[in-house]
């Protein structure tokens, strides 16, 4: 199988010759142009020959003019809808459309998306999610204003040629997971938009990450996605064969992100055998659960792609 068949025959649960396999890490790109951070992004790929690009997106949402964070409810307010192409999300979209032109059409090519909450958080700090939270009006003023943006920047990317995006939430963490929110905040402010930024990325493979640990899947397993992604390894989430029972979608993990660098290559080998014992290799892609560490060694990562070629049954 190619790459595209291989990585569209797990999503819809068809046949595979192994499962599709890949590891991302952070290339530091958010001061650099589109293009070279393609050029970091396809390099990585063709070292170890991974099944996907899953493509890191380091540019940060824009605050409004002069704000630093927030500060007050009123700072909410100054939040208005911007195009899809705003400068950073441009040079997003220059990556996508670089590694295209360099991959071809076999190659499947993920981006990766935080959820609108946040898209603010992450430029405004996470401490000012207390503000959000206890200001209802002003909040949802702020979030269906970044919304906005974002469903067009998803169309944007489907013009662009990206095949998925790997949609990134913290929504489903419940206490005492680290930025946990009880069940009344995640419907007030989070799950609704996470649905309006779920059908505006319809027609591409839509990944749902649900990030963090203690998450409770409950709250996301009725999100239209076609797979879902999780760091089944850590302490509070289920495993593979757990989240088996719970959706027969096509999951996304098996591999201890935050253990990789420190493991023997048994360790790993017998990691991505246990994750097909658990499952199978149908309706499943090998990867970590989340982010690897950047100084993750080339051993292990050949590793890796050697062994997810091994696992065939």
């Amino acid at each position: 199988m190619n790459k595209r068949e291989r990585f569209e025959a797990a999503v819809n649960g068809g046949d595979v010759d192994h499962p599709p396999c890949t590891v991302w890490v952070h290339f530091v790109t958010d001061t650099l142009p589109g293009e070279e951070a393609a050029r970091r992004h396809a390099t990585f790929v063709r070292t170890y020959d991974w099944d996907m690009c899953k493509v890191m997106h380091d540019y940060r949402y824009p605050l409004p003019a002069g704000m630093e964070t927030l500060t007050s409810p009123q700072d909410m307010l100054k939040f208005e809808k911007l195009s899809g192409t705003i400068p950073n999300y441009a040079e997003q979209l220059k990556v996508i459309r670089a590694l295209r032109k360099d991959f071809g059409p076999e190659m499947p090519i993920i981006d990766t998306f935080f959820d609108p909450f946040q898209q603010v958080m992450r430029k405004a700090g996470f401490a000012s999610a207390k503000i959000i939270y206890g200001n209802k009006r002003e909040a949802l003023h702020m979030l269906n204003a970044i919304t906005e943006t974002v469903c067009e920047y998803m169309q944007e990317l489907k013009r662009a040629g990206c095949d998925g995006v790997l949609y990134s939430i913290n929504g489903a963490i419940a206490p005492p997971g680290d930025r946990g929110v009880d069940d009344e905040t995640f419907k007030t402010f989070l799950r609704p938009f996470d649905l309006r930024v779920c059908e505006a990325m319809q027609g591409m493979v839509r990944i749902l990450h649900v990030h963090g640990t203690h998450v409770d899947m409950r709250r996301v397993l009725d999100y239209p996605v076609e797979v879902f992604s999780v760091s089944d390894r850590l302490r509070g989430n289920p495993s593979l064969a757990e989240l088996r029972k719970m959706t027969d979608k096509c999951l996304m993990g098996g591999i201890n992100e935050q253990k990789i660098p420190e493991r023997s290559l048994p360790e790993i080998r017998a990691e991505m055998q246990d994750a097909v014992k658990q499952v199978g290799i149908r309706k499943l892609m090998l990867t970590p659960g989340c982010t690897s560490p950047p100084q993750t060694p080339e051993h292990i990562l050949r590793c890796v792609r050697e062994t997810s070629r091994t696992l065939t049954k």
